[in-house]
């Protein structure tokens, strides 16, 4: 049987899809799927899993958009699917599967009352006719990853049984100097001078065994400057992480940790994805909807909308308020 499960989004978009693509790979034995995705697709899917055949990007901007959507639409009718999950809510998208007598699964209105990953669950339902209990979010992760993170972080005195905290300033490769839209910047950017005293407070904080944990930031080279800015005024509290981007290694980086901390980002979901714990903060959108798809106790959201001033939008919550949440998390792992 083949299928073709189509989800265009950045990777915590992609992310939030893998517990229905587990589903869909656990209810048919001899499923074969193509995934239709966007560029950032390859990176965070390729390795998901054997049944996933092929990988189709589908570039929606640019010069080349409109020649790239004829492309795809041939391929799909070329390929004789037996079934289409669309997890994409757009007319836009799903209108490249009219006219096909393919079973498609879509809907065409998102469900804010339940999280988007639950939500293509509930597809994966129609499909199968049956009950399908949450499945949490996974990524595939090498060993050998794992291993080359706690040799780079043993170079920057960072051992094995040192608790890690890594800190996320940023989103999408954005900057605090270069932001992009500004419904981001107010929603999506904690104030850098709030990570350099939440790192610094991290730093100096006593767990139970007696030790204080590392807290690391990881930034690739086009955010050095950002990272720089916060480290500096961390009394030398955070270990700053510069590297090329390197997906592998970077969900190593995030497994390691014992607490990761960060907006409404991509990374946040892989962290989920990796089972790090979390202290998330929200600020416009609803942590019920797009937050960490975990088990409760794993994770803290915290939002602007919960404090006197929401209008602030993410400056609204406190560096008070986020070190507590992670005191609370820290405690939780021992």
């Amino acid at each position: 049987m083949r299928a073709l499960v189509v989800r265009i989004g950045r990777a915590g978009d992609l992310v939030m899809t893998t517990p229905a693509l587990t589903a869909i790979i656990n209810s048919y034995q001899d499923i074969q799927i193509t995934l239709l995705t966007g560029p950032d697709g390859r990176r965070i899917l390729k390795s998901f899993h054997p049944a996933i055949k092929e990988i189709w990007i589908w570039n929606r901007s640019g010069i080349g958009a409109l020649f790239n959507k004829i492309k795809i639409r041939k391929k799909v009718r070329q390929a004789g699917f037996d079934m289409i999950f669309c997890f994409d809510t757009s007319e836009r998208i799903a209108s490249l599967f009219k006219g096909l007598d393919t079973k498609l699964y879509w809907r065409n209105t998102p469900d804010h009352l339940v999280h988007c990953s639950r939500s293509y669950l509930n597809l994966v339902e129609k499909a199968v006719g049956t009950k399908i209990k949450d499945i949490r979010p996974s990524l595939y992760l090498s060993p050998n990853a794992e291993q080359q993170v706690e040799k780079e972080l043993k170079e920057y005195g960072i051992s094995a049984s040192d608790k890690v905290v890594m800190l996320h300033p940023s989103f999408s490769g954005s900057s605090h100097f270069r932001p992009k839209n500004p419904r981001s910047v107010k929603h999506r950017l904690w104030p850098a001078r709030n990570f350099s005293e939440l790192g610094d407070q991290l730093a100096r904080l006593k767990l139970p065994d007696d030790t204080n944990p590392k807290v690391v930031i990881d930034l690739i080279p086009e955010e050095a400057r950002l990272g720089e800015e916060i480290k500096k005024f961390s009394n030398g509290g955070i270990t700053l992480l510069i590297s090329p981007p390197n997906f592998e290694r970077y969900k190593a980086l995030i497994k390691r940790a014992d607490l990761f901390v960060s907006p409404n980002t991509g990374p946040m979901h892989i962290a989920s994805a990796m089972n790090t714990p979390i202290v998330t903060l929200f600020s416009d959108w609803d942590p019920a909807e797009c937050g960490p798809f975990m088990q409760a106790e794993k994770f803290t959201a915290l939002r602007a909308e919960d404090t006197p001033c929401p209008e602030q939008g993410l400056s609204a919550i406190s560096v008070e308020t986020v070190l507590n949440a992670c005191k609370q998390q820290l405690l939780k792992t021992g």
